[in-house]
């Protein structure tokens, strides 16, 4: 009997390892859209104070900083990724920026084209 009791202990710990293990922000799930549009929002305003090279992003104008929820929106759902628009209407310049559904923010252009490459995230799609 006494040994059943180790082996039950020893598997419960086992199967509770991964819930101990996560942590506080650590997304499990594929970002949702409004998240998307958040993300989207959050990289024009970091490209108006920094550029961003990785995403081939030159510092954009200030007027990028405080633009409205309104100002974005999903251009398209694809599998795997979100390609959002941010339109900023005082420059009469849209934003294109792919977010992969872990949250990723892959690229982000003024064109909205992209090379397609298999679209794939942790989220496992």
């Amino acid at each position: 009997m006494r040994r059943w009791l180790q082996v039950f202990i020893v598997v419960q710990m086992v199967l509770m390892a991964p819930v101990t293990q996560a942590h506080e922000g650590h997304e499990h799930a594929p970002v949702t859209m409004k998240k998307a549009v958040e993300i989207a929002l959050a990289t024009a305003r970091d490209a108006s104070i920094n550029a961003q090279p990785g995403l081939g992003l030159a510092q954009l104008d200030q007027s990028w900083r405080n633009l409205p929820t309104s100002a974005a929106h999903i251009y398209e759902n694809g599998r795997g990724y979100y390609l959002v628009s941010v339109a900023n209407t005082s420059q009469a310049k849209t934003l294109y920026v792919r977010i992969l559904l872990d949250g990723r923010v892959e690229a982000a252009n003024f064109s909205g084209d992209f090379v397609s490459s298999v679209a794939t995230s942790s989220a496992g799609v």
